[in-house]
């Protein structure tokens, strides 16, 4: 595991802010997933084991949200291009276990770069 406590305090101050629908909540969303998955906590999450520890909402469903607000797209398109710039990728492939799935995530943020000038 490489995290420490403060990544974790941080996950925690996200909880309530992941489920906003605005520019803030986007913003919550996409550092949630990045640090879940940086960090390789996104199993202590959706297993509950943090929440177990005292940090009451950081569990499956908090994480999910990332997902389901209707912004997935730019929330994995977030995800990949940091993952790329900061070494973190394999993380999200072994974490997702399906190449075909990876593949379609990393299209998010290489679609979005198509338009970026």
């Amino acid at each position: 595991m490489s995290y420490t406590t403060a990544t974790i305090n941080e996950l925690y101050g996200l909880r309530d802010k992941v489920g906003l629908s605005t520019a803030s909540g986007l913003k919550a969303r996409v550092r949630f997933v990045q640090l879940a998955y940086r960090h390789m906590l996104v199993h202590e999450i959706t297993r509950y084991t943090l929440w177990d520890r005292g940090y009451e909402g950081l569990g499956e469903r908090t994480f999910d949200t990332c997902f389901e607000m209707g912004d997935s797209d730019e929330v994995i398109a977030e995800l990949i291009r940091d993952a790329r710039i900061r070494g973190y990728a394999d993380n999200i492939e072994m974490e997702i276990g399906n190449s075909e799935c990876y593949a379609r995530w990393c299209s998010f943020a290489d679609r979005q770069q198509e338009f970026a000038f």
